[in-house]
Formats: C-alpha cells, sequence, structure tokens
C-alpha cells in the first residue's frame, strides 16, 4: 500500500517501532537517518535534543499499531 509517507506496510511498522523506541527513552536505537526522514516528512519535529510526534505521525502511528497487533 503506497501513500504519501510510506511504500508499504512494513515502512509503516518501522516508523512505529521507532516511535516506540523514542517514547521508551531508547532514542539512540533509532539511526540519525531514520530521525531525519520522519522529519523530513513531518511525521515528527525535533524540539532540541528531543523528537515529538505531529498530528500526522500519531495518525500514522495508530494506523501501523493495528497492523502490527491485526496481522500477527
Amino acid at each position: 500500500m503506497r501513500d504519501a509517507f510510506f511504500d508499504s506496510s512494513a515502512d509503516r511498522i518501522a516508523f512505529s517501532e521507532a516511535v516506540d523506541f523514542i517514547e521508551q527513552g531508547r532514542a539512540s536505537l533509532v539511526p540519525e537517518w531514520m530521525k531525519e526522514l520522519y522529519a523530513t516528512k513531518g511525521l515528527w519535529v525535533r524540539r532540541g535534543d528531543t523528537l515529538e510526534l505531529t498530528d500526522e505521525g500519531a495518525r500514522q502511528h495508530r494506523i501501523a499499531l493495528q497492523e502490527r497487533f491485526t496481522d500477527g
């Protein structure tokens, strides 16, 4: 499924997993290129040393959570 943010459900799920790491305080597990990619796409914004989800990022994260837990 291609949309404006992701080429596939797997890409959206990878974003969601990155969000989980950041929310758990383990942002160091997310590669810097990935942080930049999602910031460029408008899914999160940098505020100093932190990353915050945008409204669209939160929406995509919710969609991915549904995909993660319904696909098995």
